[in-house]
Order: structure tokens, then sequence, then C-alpha cells
């Protein structure tokens, strides 16, 4: 790989397991560690670091090293309101643009989601949420809002509760909120869709901050 490669390889790697809690808030990133698990160069991930670091995900230590951030009630709050913005408009669109292919890859990763609960995979179970967002954004059919979207790097609610991982009422509460908002795209039904949307993200900020 050549070395601009492989930085980006690091940095999508890092975002990712960052955004799905795999790297918990508080943790400490160790370049050398990442650099033999992700199979790429130390100034690979040093650079995919400072990339971090510029888009708030990281933040330094007092002694050095690179740290995950864990967010403020008033940050999680920001989210909550930029996620709603954004998706319950991607929302409205997916409504009147999605293809039955996308609205079936939606509901298989509602399976999914369910599966790895279920079997306890929960950094799993993590990946298909936030992979549900994804596809809802992508379902809008609006190449420019899904770029977007995924630059924005926005992060689970459960950042900020880390072990929520150890109570499956929050799991059971999110697949009922995914299948209800999947259920409104089926029948194309903007409306309601959109206040499950609302009503999803209030809860995950509520829960996040508790």
């Amino acid at each position: 790989m050549a070395e601009k490669t492989q930085a980006e390889i690091a940095y999508m790697e890092l975002s990712n397991r960052i955004l799905i809690q795999e790297i918990a808030p508080k943790n400490r990133i160790v370049e050398q560690f990442w650099s033999k698990k992700l199979q790429v160069n130390r100034a690979a991930i040093r650079e995919s670091l400072t990339r971090l670091l510029g888009e708030d995900l990281v933040c330094r230590g007092s002694r050095g090293g690179y740290f995950v951030r864990e967010m403020t009630p008033s940050e999680i709050h920001e989210v909550r309101e930029i996620r709603e913005i954004l998706e319950t408009s991607a929302f409205s669109m997916a409504c009147d643009r999605a293809s039955a292919k996308e609205i079936k890859d939606i509901e298989e990763t509602c399976n999914d989601f369910a599966n790895f609960v279920q079997k306890s995979y929960f950094t799993a179970a993590l990946e298909a949420d936030l992979r549900f967002h994804r596809l809802l954004i992508a379902a809008a059919g609006n190449a420019r809002l899904t770029h977007l979207y995924e630059r924005c790097n926005l992060p689970l609610f459960q950042r900020r509760s880390f072990n929520t991982r150890m109570h499956l009422d929050d799991y059971i509460a999110t697949e009922k909120e995914h299948r209800l908002i999947l259920g409104s795209l089926q029948r194309r039904d903007k409306k309601a869709g959109i206040q499950h949307l609302k009503d999803h993200f209030n809860r995950g900020e509520e829960a996040a901050v508790a």
C-alpha cells in the first residue's frame, strides 16, 4: 500500500471503531498497537490521529498520547440536533426515492442488529446500528448529503454511557425504534417516520447523558 493509502485506511478504521465504541471514551490510542493491528506503518497512524484530533474525536493527554474524547451533555445535545436535521430530511427524500433494494438492505440490517444482540455480539450490533443510519441517508438518493453525513463522523449516542452494553433494554428499544422507522419507509409515510426518528434521537440523548 502507498503511504497515503495506509493513512486513509488507518483513519477510516480508527474513526469507525471510535464511533461504534470499540475504542471507548477516555481510552488511549497506542500507535504501536494499532499499527500492528491494522498492518499499516506508524506514520499512517500518526497522520490519522492528527486528522481525528482536528475533528474532535480524540484529544491529547496531559502527559502526551491521544485519547478518545468523551462528549459533554451539551455536545451530545448538538449531535442529536444535527442528526435529527439530516436524517429526518433524508427520510423524507427516501420516501420518494428509495428503491426496493435499498429498503431491503435496511431491513436486513435491522435483522443483523437483532441477531447480534441475541448472541451478545455487542460491537457488531453497534456496527449494524451505525450502518442502519448510513443506509437511511443513502436511500435519500443525494450523493452530497451522503458525503456530508459521512464526513461529519457523528457518533452513536451510547458513547457517553459505554456500559449500556451491559443492559439489554437499550438494545431492545433501539431495535423496536429502527423497525418503526423501517415500517414507515416501507409505507412511504413521511409524517410517521419523521416522528419515529425524533423519538429515537430524543431517547438516545436522554440515555447518553443519564
